[in-house]
């Protein structure tokens, strides 16, 4: 393509016919001719958002070529779709570009620091922890924010001493920060700082600080005048009592968490979960109906399959799992007959059960 062509592409993509604009954006973006990177180059800072896209675009068949410290800005854009297609350029940039971003983060310009640490936070790549930690004790509250989340998701452990140091930090970086520490292996002297956060003043923090702790938050959080808490708790605490407890909660999210976990754990506590089954929240009764699945108890059974005609599929559904689960002369009696009614979706899930239910019987 020569100079005069190159020009024409780009007013294409001014134009308003999209045909047009197509046509012309995937000939510039086939481009890989060295002698039309400076005029790729000067394009990139075009008023129109549309030709700096197609220019990174671009740009992505020159990337040992061109010098990335040059298009930090581009980070930055005010078009969205702008910024994610240098994003998308400085990831397939390798060293080059993340050389560039690190030195970045070093930048006297809040903005361009800004930019280069969240684009690192995408990265995953070992050179970008050292200059994200760096970046959590900034004097910006901004930019400690982004770098706390972008440090949330690495692995490396060297991670968690920033993350920690972040509990004490403004309540939006906290919280950044206990979402990061989630399914870390703590020490017992981290945890205790983690347990810090459950008097929290804010319910999201402490919310995401039972999520930190897991099975070792305390029993107290079941009690928290937060339901975003107590659903927590339901879904992490593994004590039968407290996910009993939980159960009987005057939010419904938190009834249906516990009837989850109680079903997710296999523990025996039909007694709990059979008054669940008439719940006037759809969730909560199928949670309550998985969870049931491994009872052999008669009177389980004979709920289970009145659940077969509850008013919602969902709920149907999950019965016939459940009872293909336990199998049955009894069940595969309702099985059978169940599988002829209903729309095409849920008689396939009536009849797999049916199966399951036959299988089992057969094999005892």
């Amino acid at each position: 393509m020569d100079a005069a062509t190159f020009l024409c592409c780009v007013e294409a993509i001014k134009s308003g016919d999209a045909a047009i604009q197509e046509d012309a954006a995937n000939q510039i973006a086939a481009l890989n001719d060295p002698l039309m990177l400076p005029q790729i180059q000067h394009y990139v800072s075009d008023a129109s958002p549309l030709v700096r896209r197609v220019m990174l675009w671009t740009l992505r068949n020159y990337t040992s070529q061109i010098e990335y410290s040059s298009l930090l800005s581009c980070l930055r854009d005010p078009d969205m779709a702008v910024r994610e297609a240098a994003l998308v350029l400085f990831m397939e940039g390798g060293s080059a570009s993340t050389c560039a971003l690190v030195d970045a983060v070093s930048s006297t310009d809040d903005s361009l620091r800004f930019s280069a640490v969240e684009a690192l936070g995408q990265f995953r790549t070992a050179e970008a922890v050292l200059p994200l930690i760096a970046a959590a004790v900034s004097e910006n509250p901004d930019i400690r924010e982004v770098a706390v989340l972008s440090l949330g998701v690495y692995a490396d452990a060297r991670v968690i001493p920033p993350l920690i140091a972040a509990l004490n930090d403004a309540p939006e970086i906290r919280l950044a920060a206990l979402e990061g520490l989630k399914t870390r292996p703590l020490s017992s002297v981290d945890a205790g700082k983690v347990s810090g956060c459950l008097s929290d003043a804010d319910p999201a923090i402490r919310a995401a600080a039972v999520a930190v702790l897991g099975e070792h938050a305390p029993d107290s959080c079941a009690d928290d005048e937060s339901s975003a808490v107590r659903r927590t708790a339901a879904q992490v605490i593994a004590s039968p009592e407290i996910l009993g407890k939980l159960c009987g909660d005057a939010e419904p999210s938190v009834r249906m968490a516990a009837a989850e976990s109680v079903g997710k754990r296999k523990y025996a506590l039909e007694d709990v979960l059979l008054p669940l089954l008439s719940d006037e929240v759809p969730g909560v009764r199928r949670a309550a109906v998985t969870g049931l699945a491994f009872s052999q108890r008669p009177d389980v059974v004979s709920a289970l399959i009145g659940c077969l005609s509850d008013p919602k599929p969902g709920v149907q559904a999950a019965a016939a799992t459940a009872l293909g689960e336990i199998g049955g002369d009894e069940v595969i009696a309702a099985l059978s007959a169940s599988s002829q009614s209903g729309n095409a979706i849920l008689r396939g899930i009536m009849k797999n059960a049916l199966s399951a239910a036959m299988k089992k019987s057969s094999s005892e």
